[in-house]
């Protein structure tokens, strides 16, 4: 018998840049073994989707337009795998990269990324985006002169038990800690976190025990390991450690980090070492196991990360493909061929 709650699907958002914003959100089927099937299907014209965010009830579709006049666009998805497009609304902010809903789903969140704000939007019964509640302006800036001249907040992540939302701003080389009034749809910041010095953290994800939180940083090859403490909101340091071999002296910016539901692995991409860093957890820490390589010599880009079961999905925004890898113990291995996809940036198991 089918397993109807196994994604049948992936959304593929597409990011071709400020001056050529790409068009399209494509759709790929997934097969009862979960293997690619096909061609990508473009369903629905988004200018720079450059992320994906499901509803609770998995009917609707939050995409974020990374465009000068930022905006959301609510996506509705129906019966054969249809996409459309339910309304549009703008994210209050410049160059969306990260929308997210809140845990009790009366709330949009946005992460403003070139204006350097974090917008909440009210969530109707209907799930189409409505008024603006708040928007919170960040202020900080770091010691890198290309990507930390002021404030670039990169995602908005509810914390396992809903009270909290964590916001890496890779401008300022903090974690922003807030809660959420769900009567008012007001932010009340809890405070700010520093994870370094020149880090520019990007990404941010839990461990399934609630108690870890890893956070990529883009601009100095690292994951850092923290301690959370959902009682009072408050983040530590506990450990960093590379994405990148020993000596590795080219560009490098690690992208998307994804960990696996059995807590024991923590994946990274590596834009520019062209790779997946294969870690294992261990208590306040992570241990290199290796790279999967993804086209070298061939400039691939690997933009996002999806992990469901043994089967870890990777987009390389520049090679335009959409690649496959098994878990094999804690290794990776090459599983089907790569799909065709225009510009991928974004990836949503559906």
């Amino acid at each position: 018998m089918t397993d109807l709650r196994r994604p049948t699907r992936l959304l593929v958002g597409g990011y071709a840049g400020t001056d050529t914003p790409s068009a399209a959100v494509h759709s790929v089927a997934l097969d009862l073994d979960m293997s690619l099937l096909g061609t990508a299907e473009a369903v629905v014209d988004v200018p720079n989707a450059f992320h994906l965010a499901a509803s609770p009830s998995g009917r609707t579709v939050y995409a974020a337009s990374n465009v000068a006049d930022g905006h959301v666009h609510v996506l509705r998805l129906g019966a054969g795998g249809s996409v459309t497009r339910m309304g549009t609304r703008s994210t209050e902010g410049a160059g969306p990269v990260h929308v997210a809903v809140h845990p009790a789903g009366r709330h949009l969140l946005a992460a403003n990324h070139d204006s350097g704000t974090v917008a909440v939007f009210e969530l109707g019964d209907d799930e189409m985006v409505g008024a603006v509640t708040d928007v919170v302006q960040h202020k900080g800036s770091g010691p890198n002169p290309m990507g930390q001249a002021g404030p670039h907040p990169h995602a908005v992540v509810p914390d396992p038990t809903g009270e909290w939302l964590l916001v890496p701003d890779k401008g300022d080389d903090h974690v922003h800690v807030y809660q959420l009034d769900v009567t008012t749809g007001k932010l009340v910041a809890q405070g700010q976190y520093r994870v370094g010095s020149g880090v520019g953290p990007r990404a941010l994800v839990f461990h399934p025990d609630g108690e870890h939180v890893y956070v990529v940083g883009e601009l100095d090859n690292t994951i850092t390991v923290c301690r959370w403490e959902a009682e009072n909101g408050t983040l530590s340091v506990l450990s960093t450690v590379s994405t990148l071999p020993p000596n590795t002296q080219s560009w490098n910016a690690p992208s998307a980090l994804v960990v696996s539901s059995d807590g024991r692995q923590v994946f990274v991409g590596n834009r520019g070492h062209e790779s997946i860093a294969v870690f294992t957890v261990r208590p306040g820490g992570l241990d290199l196991v290796g790279h999967q390589q993804l086209g070298v010599p061939v400039t691939t880009l690997p933009w996002d990360l999806a992990l469901d079961g043994d089967l870890l999905f990777a987009v390389n925004q520049l090679a335009g493909t959409l690649v496959t890898l098994r878990l094999d113990g804690a290794r990776l291995e090459t599983a089907g061929e790569p799909v065709a996809v225009p510009h991928p940036a974004c990836i949503l198991l559906v």
